[in-house]
């Protein structure tokens, strides 16, 4: 009998700002200079196009207070539970410079800092560089244009712009020797050390839910897609795929590790494939001019996603219907132990789904119905879209 501890699965999309704003907060200019310096040694160099009393970044656990270090002379950074302010005692300046080390934690319900990959290659993830500034008692956002450079001889692969709000936040770059390869629809760049077994699984099922999606919702991506797969250990226990589609960019990021990581078994194919087939799905929830996800109602997009998945993965023929039921009934068995509740981590996936299930309609016809209501109007998903939805059917 096999057993796979410490399976996880991060669907890191919730810490992603909201696409959807009730009122659009004023921005500024920021030029983002991003270097490697050194190996595993970064600076990162801002330019204000007006003086700034703080550059204030949304906290990441212990990244910044542990591995950053402000590098301009009377400037110091102050680490709280919500947010990590640059500032010169309250006075203006209009630069600021960072040395950042290569972080190798992650918090969970946010995208991870950096991944290293076997060839000696990094992704940063350039979000984390990003936030807003203060001038005084006025909080702007910074409309950020980055420039990326790497240590000769280094490749540098950025992410795609930010889609849905340019200027906002990017997803992954990527510094290496590495070149990323066409597959298909995407472009892909796999790390060396990712099992024969995950690869063919990543690309397979990745191609395969792609097409089906494309034709079953009758929309192609408004983005090229990039995806990036790298092997964290080998030394940890059981297997562990943590994954983050990057809302409005077009990209996926997968992070692998664990010992298991080695053992070709159907059960973890299986894992490894609705992984794949759930992202893919977010993908092409954000296949929309305008509109799409917001802050709001996680469990739309996340029990939409499962619901999405399940479906692309029966119709291709990855899962059978048997192995759907039983998906289904575990699902359904976690969200009755949450009593049916989705204002947790676990019950926006599994009471989501349920909740998805109950509707009585199928997840094709109401997910295209969805997206041309977020186009018409430029709509978030939400609650009272789904209910009038449904109540027209």
């Amino acid at each position: 009998m096999h057993r796979f501890p410490g399976l996880c699965a991060a669907f890191l999309m919730l810490c992603a700002a909201p696409l959807v704003q009730a009122e659009e907060q004023p921005k500024l200019a920021v030029a983002l200079d991003v270097r490697h310096v050194a190996p595993g040694l970064w600076r990162v160099d801002y330019r204000f196009a007006q003086p700034v009393t703080a550059l204030k970044l949304h906290s990441i656990g212990e990244f910044r207070k542990q591995e950053w270090k402000v590098l301009t002379p009377g400037m110091g950074m102050k680490s709280g539970p919500d947010f990590d302010v640059i500032a010169s005692k309250g006075k203006p300046f209009k630069s600021a410079s960072v040395q950042i080390k290569t972080f190798d934690g992650w918090s969970p319900k946010e995208y991870v800092s950096f991944n290293r990959f076997g060839d000696g290659g990094t992704t940063v993830y350039l979000g984390h560089l990003q936030g807003d500034v203060e001038q005084g008692r006025k909080t702007l956002s910074m409309h950020t244009d980055i420039k990326l450079f790497g240590l000769a001889q280094e490749n540098v692969i950025a992410p795609p712009d930010n889609r849905m709000e340019p200027g906002a936040e990017r997803g992954y770059a990527y510094f290496g020797p590495a070149q990323a390869i066409p597959a298909g629809a995407a472009t892909v760049l796999i790390d060396p050390r990712t099992p024969q077994w995950l690869r063919e699984t990543i690309l397979d099922v990745g191609a395969k839910t792609s097409a089906y999606y494309e034709k079953a919702y009758q929309r192609q991506l408004k983005d090229e897609l990039l995806i990036m797969v790298s092997v964290a250990n080998f030394e940890s226990p059981g297997f562990s795929m943590k994954g983050g589609a990057v809302m409005g960019q077009g990209q996926v990021s997968y992070r692998l590790e664990g010992q298991q990581l080695n053992t070709d078994h159907p059960k973890l194919r299986d894992y490894a494939a609705l992984n794949v087939a759930h992202e893919m799905a977010h993908i092409w929830q954000m296949a929309v001019s305008r509109g799409g996800i917001g802050g709001q109602d996680p469990w739309i997009h996340e029990g939409g996603a499962e619901a999405m998945s399940l479906d692309a993965l029966l119709q291709t023929g990855v899962y059978s219907e048997d192995s759907v039921k039983t998906y289904r009934a575990k699902q359904a068995a976690a969200c009755e132990k949450l009593n049916n509740t989705v204002d947790t981590y676990d019950g926006i996936y599994a009471c989501g789904l349920v909740r998805f299930d109950k509707l009585g309609v199928g997840i094709v016809p109401l997910w295209r119905s969805m997206m041309q209501a977020a186009e018409a109007k430029g709509d978030a998903y939400s609650q009272q879209m789904i209910d009038a939805i449904v109540s027209a059917k």
